[in-house]
């Protein structure tokens, strides 16, 4: 088995791959190195910083036929045994369509045209981890939780340490809780002793100068690689956070994560992925207040 040449098919969001981590785990662990991963560039990145040694191929989703002809014509020069389709959309199951006439690929997907289909529920009824693990049962592969290897971040930091992600890409700021919020807060943890962390990327600069300003508050907005993510998502207490990749990638390393989501087809399926979580959802995030959000952080934490 370990000879077997597998295709990893996953070139969504980085949310999206970040809720896909346990799944894409297991995968390795079956198939050792034998691995080739078709993703996005920023998902290839990602997924390297994550300690995933794979080979990779870059799938940016053109709509260029010429383009898509080529990047089938990738997998079948590849000699895959397998591919295992974790994106499951309607791109991929063009391309499973055409790979299914090479009968030597044993194809796994929720494409009617797969060797071996997963039949989802409705879409957004279930979270996406489960439906891959179901997916994966399929073709007898056991999930295993994704553990990363991390650094401790640095000594001078107090061992209470909350993680704060105020921001969102540019697309979706309808996103994001009203920053005032988050200093509300901020400044509660800093009362109990805690470090607050504001993870964020170059989408959230604008909010640089909204954020408070204090010797226990470490504004790490446009200075948060992925690294330094995993590495203070393993030390931390808590995160509270929008509906964003970073959110998805705390989560699933198994950071109590509070959510704040804003109510819609996809609330169930982009939850936070652990059991010491939560997720206040409303159609206008303005009226989830921050005492809410205290009071579920303090049950979390104490």
């Amino acid at each position: 088995m370990a000879l077997n040449k597998v295709l990893i098919l996953k070139h969504g969001s980085l949310g999206d791959i970040f809720m896909s981590l346990d799944s894409i785990n297991s995968i390795k662990i079956q198939y050792d190195n034998n691995i080739t991963f078709c993703t996005t560039k920023p998902g290839k990145k990602a997924l390297i910083e994550l300690g995933f040694n794979f080979d990779f191929l870059i799938d940016e989703r053109s709509k260029n036929p010429i383009k898509i002809i080529k990047i089938i014509y990738n997998f079948i020069k590849g000699d895959f045994n397998y591919i295992i389709d974790l994106q499951n959309s309607k791109r991929t199951c063009i391309y499973i369509f055409i790979l299914s006439f090479f009968k030597k690929i044993i194809i796994s997907s929720t494409c009617t045209f797969a060797n071996y289909q997963y039949n989802p529920p409705p879409h957004g009824t279930q979270h996406v981890s489960q439906g891959l693990k179901k997916q994966l049962e399929i073709i007898d592969i056991k999930t295993f939780k994704y553990r990363p290897i991390v650094k401790n971040v640095a000594s001078s930091v107090e061992s209470r340490l909350a993680l704060i992600v105020p921001g969102s890409s540019i697309k979706g700021k309808i996103k994001r809780w009203p920053i005032e919020y988050y200093n509300e807060l901020i400044k509660e943890f800093i009362k109990i002793n805690f470090d607050c962390f504001i993870i964020g990327g170059d989408d959230d600069l604008d909010l640089n100068d909204k954020i408070i300003k204090h010797d226990k508050v470490h504004n790490l907005i446009g200075f948060s690689p992925w690294k330094k993510v995993i590495a203070l998502a393993s030390t931390a207490k808590i995160a509270i956070s929008n509906d964003t990749s970073n959110m998805h990638l705390i989560s699933s390393l198994g950071c109590p994560t509070i959510a704040i989501m804003k109510k819609g087809p996809l609330t169930i399926s982009n939850a936070p992925n652990n059991s010491n979580s939560f997720c206040f959802i409303n159609a206008d995030i303005s009226q989830i207040k921050p005492i809410e959000v205290l009071k579920k952080a303090h049950e979390i934490v104490r």
